[in-house]
């Protein structure tokens, strides 16, 4: 947790108690102290409700929970994660997949190929696995892979243009919908 700028004013607000704090010196702040010095605390405010476990999009619903409220706040929204910002201050770019899209690494189009290498020339003994494996392995050329992430690069491309996830567009895609 790294301080943050809020408000018009560019209001300071550190995310650890002071020193000089009496009962919670140098310690977290928690959610419930950050939306109160943030003046958008009220009473029977719960900490995560239902429709956002869910994950239910809803733009209507701004002040459900806790986690709602922080989440639609323009610093935390705009905050970079400390692993970004140290590779990033080294130089180089910081690229995230799509979270819990799996299938959309290349990757996996490398593990299927050597996959499908493995059933078609294995006897299907441990010592002939042994072997096949890296030989599958190496047989995936880097050409191949390159063209595996110019794929799912496409994919991507296409479901950020057209406001979609990416799973949903590898499934138009795969289906002609």
């Amino acid at each position: 947790m790294r301080s943050t700028y809020f408000g018009l004013n560019h209001t300071f607000q550190s995310m650890v108690f002071p020193l000089d704090h009496l009962t919670f010196s140098n310690q977290p702040k928690g959610i419930k102290q950050i939306l109160i010095e943030r003046n958008l605390w009220y009473d029977s405010l719960i900490s995560h409700c239902q429709l956002c476990k869910l994950k239910i999009e809803d733009i209507t619903r701004t002040d459900c929970c806790m986690h709602k409220i922080l989440s639609l706040q323009e610093d935390f929204k705009l905050q970079t994660s400390q692993l970004q910002e140290e590779i990033e201050k080294r130089g180089h770019l910081c690229i995230f997949y799509p979270k819990f899209h799996c299938e959309l690494n290349f990757i996996e189009m490398y593990w299927e190929a050597a996959k499908r290498y493995t059933w078609e020339n294995c006897d299907y003994t441990w010592l002939g696995l042994q072997k096949i494996v890296p030989e599958a392995l190496d047989s995936i050329s880097s050409i191949t892979i390159r063209k595996f992430a110019r794929k799912l690069w496409r994919y991507e491309a296409f479901a950020i243009e057209r406001k979609q996830t990416p799973k949903k567009i590898k499934f138009m895609f795969i289906y002609q919908i």
